[in-house]
């Protein structure tokens, strides 16, 4: 029996070997995904406030092409985390800092919202009472072949 076993075990280990490359490779885009624990009693202010804050820098961004995209996801049955954010970049060079890019953000903001510096950082010191970091990982989809 014990042989049996072994061998069951040997043969099917040669068989759910996977090689990088050739069985799968990861996708060039890469996901900034941060994860949020809302006080539950404030998930709906934390959206609507997200929506004025972020989700306007992420929608600018997209437009000038420095995004591929982003997501806000929640979900009813988790109580902590409860809140996950992401940004989709081309590749990881697109995900380096600069100079140029913010203050084309900072243009575009500013041409789209006007000058709101003082409400925006209301809000977002806002946030720190009602929320807490959990996570921010960078991922990558898999892509089987």
């Amino acid at each position: 029996m014990k042989k049996l076993f072994l061998l069951t075990l040997m043969s099917s280990s040669i068989f759910l070997s996977a090689e990088l490359w050739k069985d799968y490779e990861p996708s060039e885009q890469q996901i900034q995904l941060t994860v949020v624990d809302v006080q539950s009693n404030y998930l709906d202010y934390y959206l609507v406030n997200l929506n004025k804050t972020w989700v306007r820098a992420m929608e600018v961004q997209k437009d000038l092409g420095q995004i591929v995209d982003y997501g806000v996801y929640t979900s009813d049955g988790a109580s902590s985390p409860n809140v996950w954010l992401t940004i989709t970049y081309a590749d990881m060079a697109s995900m380096a800092p600069s100079k140029e890019k913010e203050d084309a953000v900072s243009a575009e903001m500013k041409k789209r919202y006007g000058d709101n510096d003082e409400e925006m950082e209301t809000i977002s010191k806002g946030y720190e009472e009602i929320r807490k970091m959990v996570d921010n990982q960078r991922i990558n989809q898999v892509i089987f072949k």
